[in-house]
């Protein structure tokens, strides 16, 4: 029996699905950054949603609290709709809601620890809702720059063949063109070298995967670049950091 030629859509189907699981988090993440411009439009300080959810899957806003620490005992109640005025709130609540349970929808908000349980025991029913910085590149130029003051662009690897985006770090780039190598998290165990902890590592993966899986930001600030010597292969990415005082930002040759 002669052998059945494959249909059309056959042999790609795999990398047809990954790309539309990676649509998919691309416009769940652009959803919840919109969210979180409408939240702050009200409450420029806000970092975090308290929310429940009810048995037909509605949501309930029990409070919008500030970006200080990660957790309601440390935060600032901006905002509680049962006891505030309604003037006080973001506008559209009803509307922000809606979005947000569609957003809530998909795996991808808990993925990214953007989504998890209330941190108060007595509230574990309940959801919270970590907002993006409203400057992602800000922000990750704040961390490194804790530990490297100088630094003024940062290499890293991004994979997502598998329909997530996983992070690498390959090396940061200091004033006048010396480069400090990472102990990568994904390859090797924290040491006491290594430049900062690997909850530090954590924070950056996550801030780092949503600006690649994000298409006008990945163009705005990732630019590719190659380095021969690299653990990891020959395509990495450098991101510039747009604060830091100028300064070379070549990528080291081999």
């Amino acid at each position: 029996m002669p052998e059945q030629p494959l249909r059309p859509t056959q042999e790609p189907l795999n990398d047809l699905a990954v790309t539309y699981v990676q649509a998919g988090e691309s416009l769940f993440l652009a959803l919840h950054d919109d969210i979180a411009a409408r939240v702050r439009a009200a409450h420029p300080d806000a970092g975090y949603l308290d929310v429940s959810e009810d048995v037909d899957g509605y949501l309930d806003l029990h409070g919008i609290w500030s970006t200080q620490a990660p957790g309601p005992g440390a935060c600032r109640l901006l905002h509680e709709p049962r006891t505030g005025p309604a003037q006080d709130g973001p506008p559209d609540l009803d509307e922000l809601l809606a979005d947000l349970e569609r957003v809530l929808v998909g795996p991808y908000l808990y993925q990214w620890g953007l989504a998890e349980p209330h941190p108060e025991y007595e509230h574990r029913d309940r959801r919270w809702i970590t907002l993006p910085p409203a400057d992602r590149v800000a922000h990750i130029e704040g961390i490194v720059r804790r530990y490297v003051p100088d630094a003024v662009s940062l290499i890293c690897l991004f994979d997502a063949d598998r329909g997530r985006v996983a992070v690498g770090f390959e090396q940061v780039i200091r004033a006048g063109g010396e480069s400090v190598p990472i102990p990568c998290p994904r390859c090797s165990p924290e040491t006491p070298d290594s430049l900062w902890p690997h909850d530090v590592s954590h924070q950056l993966a996550g801030a780092l995967g949503q600006l690649y899986a994000l298409p006008h930001l990945r163009s705005r600030h990732l630019t590719p670049c190659v380095d021969v010597t690299s653990e990891h292969g020959d395509q990495l990415w450098l991101l510039r950091f747009p604060y830091a005082e100028p300064a070379s930002h070549a990528v080291p040759s081999s």
